[in-house]
């Protein structure tokens, strides 16, 4: 399913704070991004959102150029990440990032360069590059 509440492209760092302070779900937190040194940016492809009714998964998908729900969970009036049990928070996580291990696996993407609090960084290779590109259309 796809979401259309977020742009048709990848998501900046920046992107994700505005989005998360707009008010419009109760929480945002990226999962996956690449980082390119050169233009000091990373841009994030999957994210959680907390929603006034539960939590949502999403990626963004370069081919269709659209962000996609591929997990919701039914919360009872969550009013951000601290409401979402830890264990759930752990495997949804663990869920988005094994999506982008299995592009790693296929050489579509590196393996993670670093990780920054909750967000796997990956430098950029051929699918970053598209990314950015993406970005910058």
């Amino acid at each position: 399913m796809a979401l259309d509440s977020l742009p048709n492209r990848p998501l900046a760092h920046d992107d994700v704070a505005v989005l998360d302070a707009a008010g419009a779900f109760a929480a945002v937190r990226p999962v996956n991004a690449f980082h390119f040194p050169e233009r000091d940016t990373r841009l994030v492809t999957a994210l959680i959102l907390v929603t006034g009714t539960g939590l949502r998964a999403v990626e963004y998908d370069p081919t269709t150029r659209e962000w996609t729900v591929v997990r919701t969970e039914a919360l009872d009036d969550p009013d951000g990440l601290e409401d979402v049990p830890d264990e759930l928070l752990a495997t949804v996580q663990g869920e988005l990032e094994d999506r982008v291990s299995e592009l790693e696996e296929a050489g579509v993407v590196g393996q993670p360069a670093a990780r920054d609090g909750d967000v796997e960084v990956r430098d950029a290779t051929s699918l970053g590059t598209v990314l950015y590109e993406q970005y910058t259309d």
